[in-house]
């Protein structure tokens, strides 16, 4: 009869590593007064950045895990998608594909391919892509009442007018190398580029990304820095819509993630059951931790 073996030492362990991750990256929040019996309101990052496709979990796997993505990818091409220095444990070559169907009509296309080239690392190329669809073209016409006078309001309309499209879209190099038998190291180069009828505008962006066995059972640990780039605007944005050009900025976050198998796995017993914990925070919103298990 096969048997396995539940480690519960090391939730101690686990637990401890979230307490550190959340007392590390916690904020204090300070409250000042601008006038008697009046606060400040609080400071919010949301809204703040562009290119929130890069946002979107790029497999099944990682959705269920509630979005975790730095510590669940090993000897996986999709963490050419995530985090670049797991593709380290890939032996040989390694392929992933992705789609899905999001809200009104919205296609998520993802993939990638990953070859190991031995003692000069792995290198890897990944694709994202966002479909928004065939929209309906709208402008405004304004109102006039029976003697011609203006209503001072408009109306809008999309009768005859046709249908527009947009979509974005990332392509990526990756590379990572082992360092030591514990420690992988990679990195991400990616050009975007987001469409709206004709307007077009793309942007450039790194993520670099670390991931150590620390040698106590099977913990392992996680950083990124993801979506590192310059600000920029539409071009033909004024012409196009007829309003001035605004800066559009990426969507950095920094995250730190850890997993530990609490089942393992091995060549007398295939079960094994994973545990994993993320904490991000983005340039445009609140900090987040999330936590997630496998069987």
């Amino acid at each position: 009869m096969k048997r396995f073996t539940f480690n519960w030492t090391m939730v101690p362990i686990l637990l401890l590593v979230l307490g550190f991750a959340s007392e590390v990256f916690a904020q204090r929040r300070f409250e000042a007064e601008v006038g008697p019996g009046i606060e400040a309101l609080p400071y919010s990052r949301v809204g703040r950045s562009g290119w929130q496709f890069a946002k979107l979990p790029t497999s099944a796997r990682m959705a269920s895990l509630g979005g975790i993505s730095t510590v669940i990818s090993k000897a996986d091409a999709n963490g050419a998608l995530t985090n670049p220095a797991t593709i380290s444990d890939v032996e040989n070559i390694s392929l992933s594909g992705s789609s899905m169907n999001w809200i009104a009509d919205i296609t998520y296309y993802s993939g990638a391919v990953v070859k190991n080239f031995d003692q000069w690392g792995v290198f890897g190329l990944s694709i994202s892509s966002l479909d928004y669809g065939e929209m309906e073209r709208t402008i405004n016409e304004e109102q006039f009442g029976p003697d011609g006078e203006t209503l001072g309001r408009t109306q809008p309309v999309i009768d005859g007018l046709g249908t527009f499209s947009g979509g974005d879209l990332a392509v990526g190099i990756n590379y990572s190398r082992r360092i030591t038998d514990r420690l992988q190291i990679g990195g991400t180069a990616k050009y975007f580029q987001e469409t709206l009828d004709n307007a077009t505008t793309g942007n450039w962006a790194i993520d670099i990304g670390t991931y150590y066995y620390t040698g106590i059972k099977s913990l392992r640990i996680a950083m990124l820095g993801q979506n590192f780039g310059p600000d920029t605007e539409f071009t033909q944005y004024d012409e196009q819509i007829q309003i001035p050009p605004s800066q559009v900025r990426m969507p950095m976050v920094f995250k730190l993630g850890a997993a530990i198998d609490l089942v393992e796995q091995s060549e007398d017993q295939p079960h094994l059951l994973t545990i994993a914990t993320e904490f991000t925070h983005p340039n445009d919103g609140d900090e987040k931790m999330h936590v997630g298990a496998e069987y």
